[in-house]
């Protein structure tokens, strides 16, 4: 299967101590085997993280989302850019 591209944005409540939990775990944390993170941002006010990854199959999301229960994700299919333009200007003809 093509791995698919997803952008996730992660929030969780702003308290030291869940964002030090979470900074912690992250370090050491083992994605799902056909997850991969390809990059993710924190929001510097924080409160938000926003995760660019890769996969091919659903299961890897569910457990992907299952290992952090603190966090609330919204997640989004999207293609990279130059694909995505592509069909942006064909949608427009």
């Amino acid at each position: 299967m093509t791995p698919m591209h997803y952008i996730a944005i992660a929030t969780f409540p702003q308290d030291s101590r869940i964002t030090q939990e979470v900074l912690a775990r992250r370090r050491n944390y083992a994605y799902p085997a056909d997850f991969k993170n390809t990059r993710s941002f924190l929001d510097v006010q924080g409160g938000r993280a926003v995760i660019h990854f890769e996969t091919a199959t659903a299961e890897s999301i569910q457990q992907y989302t299952a290992d952090w229960p603190e966090l609330l994700f919204d997640i989004f299919p999207v293609v990279p850019s130059e694909k995505g333009w592509e069909a942006y200007a064909v949608s427009k003809h």
